[in-house]
């Protein structure tokens, strides 16, 4: 998954339903889902669309594999608090209104400690949209597998030998591995391999001769489960899905404005802690900068006198990390864009920080020939059961040691910014992490 500078602050499953077999169905289940929430949270202010026009538009692609299941999350003790004043009211419309442009299954809203509502200075956006000096590969490069129709849903690409799977990580037998499971357990779950991993995920796209209903389609057809933005009781707004998660089960994308790091940085250098950055970096095919002095040794012994050269001409300066020399990298490869989630995104903008995770960020491509820009989806890690928080570790390293308040004051007083304090509550907590 993503990982970098730019992290965004703090501000089990039962077995999935059998597949539909047909598209009315799916439609049909869809409807029943919507139906169903007639005393829905923030109910009492609708935007001004047709309901039948709403659930219209917000049926998504079917997916084979998959299969809507209906709200089973537990009933609370105190209903949602109704704002009273006009301004609150407003609020809530207008924050509501943003919300129902969100393809795919009802987002609904949750407060039972206030009459606030979230952000209304946020935009709901399906795709990330590409700011100044941002570009995608062109489709003309883009290259489709050459699988019969008839082999994407049965038996499916992954025992063919598809192109889509040619960049794939490999497994100890040095065999590719399809992503996503084909058992009716867990019809469409991120396998072990990946989950337990940090390996690049590749879908097949527009070109592959496959079909929509190839097994190798999952997160480009966006969420299909329910989710809920609520308001917590000492970390501001969360989000929680609304049915049980099965492990491995796709649940939404990260998304927001596409910018270059440039901007990114101006634009975290003039906001404030309390604004927070939602960045993600696109950093998954780069290169670190620096490297154990080790490491440079065992791997460039032949570019000594080039690193001595950076060195004398102030290029580099030297530094010590956990004991270790630390060196530039000759093998260096910057990342270029960042994903700005502040302003636009999706429901998972709202997604808390935890030590101890119940989600985990993926990269997740459709075009090979684009090392820059893809896709980060949010898989489950473990059951989740319906009402449940959903988080993910903003800091995504293998270091998972406690950072005392000590510590955090010395790095303060180096780096003259205070890491963020940790308000996850777990077991597993680090008390303070670093952004």
């Amino acid at each position: 998954s993503s990982s970098g500078n730019h992290r965004k602050p703090s501000h089990v499953s039962t077995q999935s339903s059998s597949p539909v077999s047909t598209s009315s169905k799916r439609r049909s289940d869809y409807i029943n889902l919507i139906s169903s929430e007639e005393d829905d949270d923030f109910d009492d202010i609708k935007p001004k669309k047709a309901k039948r026009d709403a659930v219209e538009k917000s049926i998504p692609h079917p997916i084979p594999h998959q299969a809507f299941r209906h709200v089973e999350i537990p009933s609370k003790e105190q209903g949602p608090i109704i704002p009273a004043t006009p301004q609150a009211r407003a609020q809530r419309a207008r924050f509501l209104n943003n919300l129902s442009q969100l393809n795919g299954p009802k987002v609904k809203v949750f407060n039972d400690f206030d009459e606030s509502s979230p952000p209304i200075n946020f935009r709901f956006v399906n795709v990330s949209m590409l700011g100044p000096g941002v570009f995608r590969a062109p489709n003309e490069v883009m290259i489709g597998c050459e699988c019969k129709k008839r082999y994407g849903p049965n038996p499916g690409c992954q025992y063919l030998k598809c192109e889509c799977l040619d960049d794939s990580a490999l497994n100890d037998s040095g065999s590719r591995v399809f992503p996503y499971s084909s058992a009716q357990r867990d019809a469409g779950s991120l396998r072990n391999f990946y989950l337990e991993s940090r390996h690049h995920i590749y879908e097949c796209n527009e070109k592959c001769n496959c079909g929509d209903d190839c097994k190798n389609r999952n997160v480009q057809f966006g969420c299909q489960v329910p989710l809920e933005i609520f308001k917590t009781q000492n970390r501001g707004w969360g989000l929680r899905c609304l049915v049980d998660l099965q492990k491995g089960e796709f649940i939404d994308t990260y998304r927001g404005e596409i910018v270059t790091v440039e901007e990114a940085n101006a634009r975290g250098a003039n906001r404030s802690a309390d604004e927070g950055n939602y960045f993600m970096n696109f950093d998954k095919f780069t290169e670190p900068e620096a490297i154990t002095k080790t490491d440079f040794l065992a791997h460039f012994p032949d570019k000594l006198r080039w690193h001595a050269t950076k060195v004398a001409n102030g290029e580099w300066t030297p530094y010590r990390k956990d004991g270790e020399e630390m060196w530039l990298n000759p093998a260096y490869v910057p990342y270029l864009y960042v994903c700005d989630g502040m302003h636009m995104g999706g429901p998972t903008r709202f997604m808390n920080h935890s030590c101890d995770p119940n989600c985990r960020l993926f990269t997740v491509s459709y075009n090979h020939s684009d090392s820059h820009l893809y896709d980060l989806a949010f898989f489950a890690v473990g059951a989740i059961p319906a009402g449940t928080e959903l988080t993910f570790d903003y800091k995504d390293e293998d270091d998972r040691s406690v950072i005392t308040h000590q510590e955090a004051l010395e790095v303060e007083k180096r780096d003259g910014y205070m890491p963020q304090k940790c308000l996850c509550g777990t077991s597993e907590c680090r008390q303070y992490f670093f952004n």
